[in-house]
């Protein structure tokens, strides 16, 4: 199988940063949300805000890395 393109690994290097930062905003709204089932929906920024920020876009690029060992292996 011949090398990925520069433009795959352009397109690549955009859809993991896309994922991570996806990943990081969703964690980060989830842990800011306070009583949304109350019907009192209130954002509380503290600390915990930039922390799952942080860890859902690592969970977005580990996913990523995750996939290309996958498929570096099946070839």
């Amino acid at each position: 199988m011949e090398p990925p393109s520069e433009h795959t690994k352009g397109l690549m290097r955009v859809i993991i940063a896309g994922t991570a930062i996806s990943f990081g905003i969703c964690a980060a709204i989830v842990v800011s949300v306070r009583d949304f089932f109350g019907g009192d929906t209130t954002w509380e920024l503290t600390w915990r805000t930039p922390v799952a920020f942080v860890a859902g876009a690592l969970a977005g690029w580990l996913l990523w890395w995750i996939v290309g060992r996958l498929a570096a292996r099946r070839n």
